[in-house]
């Protein structure tokens, strides 16, 4: 039985990378349904301590360490956060993986295939990556290693390279990417072609999954990020009031909002039921990545509020799917919310791409030999 391997940024707690990874894995099983696929229990020890370390800090004599104390007392200050976070190990532990392991034994396990992606794992600018050389396939022991979808987030054309990143690139056996300047950057860092494809939550067909539950509400816009205008968020309620609707934030780590008439807390909220309340909602108003992608899944009127950190990994899809004007250069919530949305056309374009990365993700993985 052939064994499929795929690194993604493990038990992060986050709807979207939790999705993504889900999607991937469902992608591959359905192009090969014989070989046994794990997602790789593994994270960069620094990257999991930025999320985690309030939990599973541990302290010699902790009866008489200080800083026992402290921790303790963070803890209690900050329970309902922690209870946000554990509530991902549960969820993540439903998709099939490797055991837990030192990084040693993960380094020795012997895979046939590992894909890396997807997400911003290559944008090695993040401290808290911790310039890990995993993510570009390296120490790895797997007959073959490719790359689905990855992006290199902020990194820009001109900006130092690490040797790790090089060496990594120039030895991947295939690889995509999820935009164009990640294109770029791997021609000219490794002098190698790298295919743009779709994130890897276009591969599945979220509409008809079952998993995927309606929420006890109607008539409302999902609100999703952290990051949005004075005039936007104005505009969110004068058309909400004006339409009757409900403005209803999915909670992400503490993203609450008193101008939203319902705050759903991220523990008491699966991915699954995430996802359900973007699939049912009238329109989406987001700033996130994945908040966009999950709109234009489910066929959504999508008011859109990005930063430039989510612009340079998104900008790449917006262009494809002509959509700057609506999600970037328009500035009113209603102009966005009333823009006439031809899903039509979109999902055409879509569609396209979607058949170009299943044929990459066929090729490079069933067709590995």
């Amino acid at each position: 039985m052939k064994k499929i391997g795929v690194l993604t940024f493990w038990n992060i707690p986050n709807y979207g990378a939790f999705m993504q990874a889900y999607a991937l894995q469902k992608a591959i099983a359905k192009m090969d349904v014989s070989a046994d696929i794990r997602q790789i229990a593994y994270l960069d020890k620094v990257h999991y301590s930025a999320y985690y370390g309030i939990i599973n800090t541990n302290y010699r004599l902790w009866a008489i360490n200080v800083h026992f104390y402290k921790n303790l007392l963070k803890r209690v200050i900050n329970y309902k956060q922690i209870q946000q976070l554990k509530a991902f190990f549960y969820y993540y532990k439903q998709i099939p993986h490797t055991k837990n392991s030192s990084l040693e034994e993960i380094e020795k396990e012997p895979f046939d295939v590992i894909v890396l992606g997807s997400d911003i794992i290559w944008d090695y600018s993040i401290d808290i990556f911790n310039h890990d050389v995993h993510l570009f396939g390296n120490c790895f022991n797997a007959k073959k290693i490719i790359a689905y979808a990855p992006s290199f987030g902020t990194i820009k054309s001109g900006m130092k390279v690490p040797s790790y990143v090089t060496k990594g690139l120039k030895n991947l056996d295939a690889i995509s990417v999820r935009d164009e300047n990640s294109a770029n950057l791997v021609q000219q860092i490794a002098d190698r072609e790298a295919e743009v494809v779709l994130d890897p939550t276009f591969l599945v067909d979220f509409v008809q999954d079952e998993n995927i539950k309606k929420p006890e509400l109607d008539d409302y816009i999902v609100v999703y990020g952290s990051n949005f205008t004075d005039e936007l968020i104005c505009g969110a309620r004068e058309y909400a009031h004006t339409h009757h609707l409900q403005l209803v934030c999915l909670n992400s780590l503490d993203d609450t909002f008193d101008w939203c008439d319902i705050n759903v807390s991220q523990e008491n909220m699966t991915p699954f039921e995430w996802c359900g309340y973007f699939k049912h909602a009238e329109a989406v108003f987001t700033c996130t990545y994945h908040g966009l992608i999950f709109g234009l899944i489910f066929n959504k009127r999508i008011i859109f509020s990005p930063t430039q950190f989510i612009l340079d990994k998104a900008s790449s899809l917006i262009d494809y799917l002509e959509l700057e004007d609506v999600l970037v250069k328009y500035q009113a919530f209603k102009e966005k919310a009333d823009w006439s949305w031809n899903y039509k056309t979109i999902d055409q374009r879509i569609d396209a791409l979607r058949d170009k990365s299943y044929l990459f993700l066929r090729n490079a993985i069933v067709n590995h030999e």
